[in-house]
């Protein structure tokens, strides 16, 4: 391939990747558009490119509902409870298993392949979690998803890749399974720890279902829930305490809400960015 061929190549693959990037972007920036536009522009259906009429009413209503605020609370807690909860769970797990002196190691790595192939399913879930007593409680969005065998395998194919050396001269020194885990293996692991986290961290605050099938009281029901009643309603008005808030569009307290819940994982994921980048290519290059 001759270097005109080789640039007009690159230049296509960049385009198209840009124009890609764009379409994903194009629904994202059309919720942002909305919410900050007039509320009577939107009712007239005059949406444009950029928001038109700038006004950020639809927020202060979003903002004066203590159901959005309750909701808020319970996927914040649950994101960093079950966040922590699960990543320590599953990277000492994964430390166990790559560890080659480990008895029934490959008994182990074999049932974690099992479960990433099949899985129980939604009934003998929603049976095991009743049974255990967790239905209708905080824990219940937790616990069940606390072993993500996905996750593992990724995290036992890194700490296998690791020199053993560094494991034998550590037992020389006296240290134990634990300190080799805390000392050695977690600050060698910092990018894949990362990225696990903020794969785990998303899917706690994107999580519907479990929200939908678990969760009964109101005051548990997470931000995800929250939202899907809101957009699966056609009419607002029970939700308003001010009479002069009915006048608002339900689109655009439906975009407001929307893009308020997405707030916390835009700001997160800048400071986790570089640790992303680092973390795919895990197990990419070998040797």
């Amino acid at each position: 391939m001759s270097k005109y061929e080789k640039k007009s190549s690159m230049v296509f693959t960049y385009l198209f990747l840009s124009l890609f990037a764009l379409l994903c972007l194009l629904p994202f920036w059309y919720v942002i558009t909305i919410s900050f536009s007039n509320p009577s522009l939107v009712r007239e259906g005059e949406i444009h490119l950029l928001p038109v009429g700038f006004n950020l009413k639809a927020y202060q209503v979003i903002l004066r509902e203590k159901t959005f605020y309750n909701s808020f609370k319970v996927s914040v807690f649950r994101t960093l409870v079950g966040s922590a909860l699960a990543i320590t769970v599953q990277s000492m797990f994964a430390f166990a298993v790559s560890r080659r002196h480990m008895v029934c190691r490959r008994l182990l790595k074999r049932m974690v392949l099992f479960a990433v192939l099949f899985n129980g399913g939604i009934i003998p879930t929603f049976l095991v979690v009743c049974d255990t007593h967790l239905f209708d409680t905080i824990w219940a969005l937790i616990i069940p998803v606390a072993f993500s065998p996905w996750n593992v395998i990724i995290l036992t194919s890194f700490f296998e890749s690791l020199p053993v050396s560094l494991e034998e001269s550590a037992r020389i020194d006296g240290a134990n399974d634990l300190q080799i885990f805390g000392r050695i293996c977690l600050p060698l692991s910092t990018a894949s720890i990362a990225t696990i986290l903020l794969f785990i961290a998303v899917s706690h605050w994107n999580n519907l279902m479990d929200g939908v099938i678990y969760i009964n009281s109101s005051r548990l029901k997470p931000l995800q829930v929250y939202l899907n009643d809101m957009v699966m309603r056609t009419q607002m008005q029970d939700m308003f305490a001010d009479a002069g808030d009915m006048e608002l569009p339900t689109l655009s307290i439906q975009t407001a809400a929307i893009f308020a819940s997405t707030v916390p994982i835009l700001v997160v994921y800048p400071f986790v960015q570089r640790y992303f980048v680092k973390g795919v290519m895990i197990g990419a290059v070998k040797g």
